[in-house]
């Protein structure tokens, strides 16, 4: 495959903590882009700080800045704002995750950044957005899956709303982020004009609400959609079922050649043309029906001493089913390693380590990036030199003077 990557030119001033920002800017550096991550002196990143904690080094920070440069700044400082402002002008993108009217209080608003670079970029990512009534409320991921309604609609029918198991508003913001960078870079590149892109957590979380918003508004408010636990609230078969000493699979049967095969499989074909099981949306929307068909395959997969041979069953009936990993399984998964989703990393602080890759995969360039992530102000003065002309006594000034 080639070396070649998407976005080799762009520069990118990363402003951003913890995990959405970064995440986004992670990205963006894996397809080709150069990564200035602006960081406080002494104490980094928020990130830097974040479990799993080993030797001393965060692999949290390790999967969100492989390869970029850290520089560290005092950004509330004078001399700290003026190095800013001259790192944007030779920036494409810039990205930030302050509370909404940091970044103003700084003087480092988009107003502010496009005086200096009129076609700049740059993307804010917040809980709810920039303007509004909940705009100024702090926020992490948890308040946005609460807000959105996904957290309402996870668990279990009788038990309290629960948490995603992983910050999917976070990564799910960034990766929404990542779409509307490109599309503005795509605008620029048309008209020469820059723009601002507002990304809210809480937004991108209910726009991948699937039907429970048109639900709720088609029936005038008379379905209030609500969780279901491990099956699908409407449509059925779908879901997750227990397959016996701790063994779980997911299985789909959406359409009726799909339920007949699986039926046939599993040896109850009676249940193919009962008027009670036939449709999808019959066979999920009855609690009752619901579970006389999660019974039915529970109670033939617990008849198999291997999973694998159930499954091996159900993939030659074509029925689309799968074994529920765990995190080891995953990462020893042939599939996961062809796809290279595994990035080996030789980090400077705690050695060889196995991280997350990015995901998108092209015929031309790569996204492959075995760079590891920088320690703490590593590149301030490569930087300060390189980009900006800055002299050694200069630099020493404004070490002195707690700028870098």
């Amino acid at each position: 495959m080639s070396e070649e990557r998407n976005l080799n030119g762009i520069k990118v001033l990363d402003f951003s903590r913890v995990l959405a920002g970064p995440y986004l800017t992670q990205m963006l550096c894996d397809l080709g882009a150069e990564v200035i991550k602006i960081e406080q002196p002494g104490l980094g990143a928020d990130e830097r700080h974040m479990s799993p904690i080993i030797d001393g080094q965060s692999g949290f920070f390790m999967m969100l800045n492989r390869g970029k440069q850290s520089l560290t700044l005092n950004l509330k400082s004078e001399e700290g704002r003026a190095i800013a402002l001259d790192l944007v002008q030779q920036s494409d993108i810039v990205v930030e995750n302050y509370k909404p009217g940091v970044m103003k209080s700084l003087g480092l608003s988009y107003d502010d950044l496009k005086s200096v670079k009129p076609d700049l970029i740059m993307c804010s990512i917040s809980t709810f957005g920039q303007e509004g009534p909940d705009a100024g409320r702090p926020g992490y991921d948890i308040v946005a899956q609460a807000t959105s309604g996904l957290l309402w609609m996870t668990g279990d029918t009788d038990r309290p709303p629960m948490r995603s198991g992983t910050s999917i508003g976070d990564v799910n913001a960034g990766a929404h982020a990542l779409g509307a960078i490109l599309a503005a870079l795509y605008y620029r590149e048309k008209t020469g004009k820059g723009q601002y892109i507002d990304i809210a957590m809480r937004d991108c979380l209910s726009a991948i609400m699937e039907t429970a918003i048109p639900r709720y508004t088609m029936s005038h408010g008379s379905d209030k959609p609500h969780r279901s636990g491990a099956h699908h609230a409407q449509m059925a078969p779908y879901g997750v079922f227990d397959a016996g000493n701790d063994h779980y699979i997911v299985l789909g049967a959406l359409n009726e050649a799909i339920w007949g095969r699986l039926c046939t499989v599993i040896g109850r074909p009676d249940m193919i043309k009962d008027p009670r099981f036939v449709g999808t949306t019959r066979r999920g929307s009855d609690p009752e029906t619901r579970r006389l068909v999660t019974s039915a395959i529970e109670d033939w997969l617990k008849t198999h001493e291997n999973l694998q041979d159930a499954l091996d069953r159900l993939d030659e009936a074509k029925v689309p089913a799968a074994a529920v990993f765990t995190i080891e399984q995953l990462v020893n998964d042939p599939q996961f390693l062809m796809r290279d989703m595994l990035v080996e990393v030789e980090d400077p602080v705690f050695g060889k380590v196995t991280l997350p890759a990015t995901s998108m995969r092209f015929s031309e360039t790569t996204v492959v990036n075995p760079a590891p992530p920088p320690t703490l102000g590593q590149h301030t003065e490569t930087i300060l030199r390189e980009r900006l002309g800055l002299s050694e006594e200069r630099m020493v000034e404004l070490r002195d003077h707690g700028v870098i």
